[in-house]
């Protein structure tokens, strides 16, 4: 396998962090072939510390990390228990940071600070964490030098790229408004009330499914929602903070109830962000009718409407969350970071 190294380190082994590296196992060498880059593994951070090589993880050490345990990979040989993303890119150095880290808005600049340190020293970030765009994306975005380095197309319907549609599509283009439904979570419960279940049966059946986490609340008070309305409304070139999201509904029992309500009309409720350029962002539900693509919209799909200023609206549709599919997102930002010729 030829090509030019390019050198990687994963923040986040968790499912979406080895949904990735498998990814990464599995087309490596279509990777090397389409666009001449070999990729090597540096290092593997967990919980409990990280796995790491200068030379770059073997691909069987890089198999073994995939059999280890949550947060067990430091204690496999070449491991640093209790060592830091921050270490480890002192140590090893990076073209490409993929943080596949969860989203922690109450403490983002741990996140932000590795990224600052990748992007500041002429390397790229390829993200699934929504944190540190969600509350500083002013600091990322609005520095060029930064904003060419920084993939985040998984944040935000992660198996469709939404995100490369407004950044890259549409460059130049200003677009008045975006109604999307961005959190297939609340779209499947509200789905439920049509058959006549129960609100919190209907949230039950959504975490047996994996759909929900057990504390479902960041989505059904729509705090995800919101997240995703900043990191939109910042990447068409109007920086919000996700505390200046209006949020205000949440998916609860009387949320359910005009649910039921709306389908015997006909029409179906939907929990949607809503960003304006200029004007703001909100997370509000709204009725919509069979005339909407909004309304078509089953299970945990998202879409998403984007209105510009110069012509007819753009409608998008497809998978918005799932382990592969944020990992495959991860993956194409990494292949179009190449393509763009920002690394290695």
């Amino acid at each position: 396998m030829a090509g030019v190294a390019l050198r990687l380190g994963l923040a986040g082994f968790g499912n979406v962090g080895r949904a990735f590296v498998s990814l990464l196992a599995e087309r490596r060498r279509l990777l090397a072939e389409r666009l001449g880059v070999e990729p090597v593994l540096v290092f593997i951070a967990d919980s409990g510390g990280y796995l790491g090589s200068p030379r770059g993880l073997s691909w069987g050490s890089v198999e073994e990390a995939l059999r280890a345990p949550r947060g067990g990979v430091s204690r496999l040989p070449g491991g640093t228990p209790g060592g830091t993303v921050v270490e480890a890119l002192e140590r090893l150095g990076v073209d490409v940071l993929v943080d596949a880290t969860p989203s922690r808005y109450d403490s983002p600049e741990e996140a932000l600070s590795w990224w600052l340190s990748v992007l500041d020293s002429g390397g790229a970030v390829v993200t699934a964490d929504k944190a540190p765009l969600a509350t500083r994306c002013s600091s990322l975005l609005g520095a060029p030098s930064r904003s060419r380095r920084l993939f985040y197309k998984a944040t935000v319907m992660a198996g469709t790229p939404l995100i490369d549609m407004l950044r890259w599509g549409m460059a130049g283009r200003r677009v008045s408004r975006l109604t999307g439904v961005l959190n297939g979570t609340t779209n499947y419960v509200l789905g439920l009330a049509e058959e006549g279940r129960g609100f919190w049966e209907a949230v039950r059946d959504a975490q047996e499914k994996g759909y929900a986490e057990p504390d479902p609340s960041a989505d059904l008070h729509g705090h995800d929602l919101a997240a995703k309305a900043a990191i939109v409304s910042c990447t068409l070139g109007s920086p919000l903070s996700l505390g200046e999201v209006e949020v205000r509904d949440r998916v609860d029992e009387e949320a359910f109830r005009r649910a039921a309500e709306a389908a015997a009309r006909g029409r179906r409720l939907r929990y949607v962000a809503v960003v304006e350029p200029g004007r703001g962002a909100r997370v509000e539900l709204a009725e919509v009718g069979p005339d909407s693509p909004l309304y078509r919209l089953r299970g945990v799909m998202n879409g998403a409407l984007v209105e510009p200023v110069e012509a007819e609206p753009v409608y998008v549709e497809g998978p918005g969350a799932g382990r592969l599919a944020t990992a495959a997102s991860l993956l194409a930002d990494l292949a179009a970071a190449v393509l763009q010729g920002v690394v290695p």
